[in-house]
This record gives C-alpha cells, structure tokens and sequence, in this order.
C-alpha cells in the first residue's frame, strides 16, 4: 500500500473516531439503561468498533514515515487502547465473565471474528528491542546453568553397590533400635506397675483411719435400725403391719 492509501486509512479511522466521540457524548445526556442486556450490547458494539479505528491507527502508525503524523497518530493510538481497556472492563462486570459473544454485532457490521483480533503493536518490540534483548539473553543464561545443574546432578546421583548397603543396614539398625526401645519401655512399665501393686499390698492401716471407717459403717447401722422402727410404728399406727426389709 502506498502513503496515499494509509493517508486515507488514517482519515477514515478520525472519521471513526469522530462518530464514537459523537455517541459517547451526546448533546442531550443519555437516559440511564435498565436493561442489562441492552446496555451490555451497546458496550459490546462500541468496543468492537475501537478495535477496528485501533486496528488502522496500528498499521498507519507502523507504515507512515512523516514524524508528525507519527507523533499525533501515537497519542490517537494510546488513548484508542486505554479506551479499548475501560470498555473490556465495564463488559466484565456486567457479564461477570472474560469472555464474550459478539456474533450478532459481527454480522450486524458485516465483519468476521479475525477482525476481532488485537494485535500487539509493532512499536511495543522496536522501542524496547533492547530490553527484550537483555532479557532473553538473561533467560538463556538461566537455562543453561539449570540444564548443568541437572546434569551434574544426574551423574552425582548415581549409587554404587557398597552405599547401598551402607544405606540399607543404617534403616535396619534403626529399626531393631526402635523395636528394642520399646519393649525396654514396655518392660520398665509393667515392672513399675508391679512394685507399685506391692507396696500398697504391704502398707498397714492406720489406727486412726480403721477407727474413723468403723464408725462410720456403726452409725450407718444405728441411723437404719431407727428408720426402720419409726415406720413400723407408723404403719402399726395405720394398721397396716409390713415387714420392711434393708
């Protein structure tokens, strides 16, 4: 293409521009939308007309050689995708979703799905050639110490016969050692258990605790033996004899 026909290009996507200043600020303030769908859609079909005027803008950016046009086509074309940005995110919070269906605006606008395609500026790579540079050098450097530091590791992994060995018997020993500690353990338990068993077999009873246990088991005696001839006299009272047996 010639600089005549991005010249037009870039006059068509003003024109573009022009008409979605026209509908996003109108004369008249717009009535708020209640229905959710309706404003979804209007949303949607702004978003893919900014893609197209940001599709043109791009490609008249990347083709044009005169250094003001460039310059003015740049700032055109920054706020273009800032708008793109704000549209996106007012369609997911009203879809509650990234992704979206525009197959009815696509065949109201005549347009296929690859027009939907944003692609990624070319000024993006040109104008930080040097830091993506840097930073694939970076990557690569990472790579390859990773990658020796698999292969020494590989080769240092590798077991011989005696360390295996050496390996195997160290478990074993720690398994008979916990086995042996434990029945050690279980032993002293039961021994201990067993003193304690004796000791309280062999202690003798105080004076004064026999005395104090028999009283108690007397006046329980006396404290029954008087209920018990308080109600025979009772129901002999009611003439009624029962034999109330404790």
């Amino acid at each position: 293409m010639s600089h005549i026909s991005y010249n037009k290009q870039w006059q068509d996507a003003q024109i573009a521009m022009v008409d979605m200043l026209a509908i996003e600020t109108p004369e008249q303030p717009r009535l708020p939308e209640n229905d959710i769908n309706a404003a979804f859609q209007l949303v949607a079909t702004m978003f893919v007309k900014y893609v197209q005027i940001f599709r043109r803008l791009e490609q008249c950016y990347d083709q044009i050689v005169h250094p003001q046009k460039r310059r003015l086509i740049r700032v055109v074309l920054d706020g273009c995708m800032g708008r793109i940005i704000e549209l996106k995110h007012e369609m997911i919070s009203m879809d509650y979703s990234e992704y979206h269906y525009f197959d009815d605006i696509l065949a109201d606008l005549k347009l296929t799905p690859n027009d939907l395609d944003i692609p990624i500026p070319n000024y993006f790579v040109l104008e930080r050639a040097q830091a993506i540079e840097k930073r694939e050098r970076l990557l690569g450097q990472i790579l390859a110490r990773m990658t020796l530091e698999n292969e020494t590791q590989d080769t240092s992994s590798i077991m011989t016969m005696d360390d295996a060995i050496r390996i195997i018997q160290s478990h074993e020993r720690a398994r008979q050692g916990r086995l042996r500690a434990k029945q050690i353990g279980e032993l002293r338990l039961n021994d201990q258990r067993a003193r304690q068993r004796a000791n309280m077999g062999e202690s003798k009873m105080d004076k004064v605790l026999a005395a104090t246990i028999i009283q108690k088991y007397y006046r329980r005696h006396v404290v029954r033996r008087e209920v018990k001839k308080f109600r025979e006299e009772e129901y002999m009272f009611l003439g009624m004899v029962i034999f109330i047996v404790f």
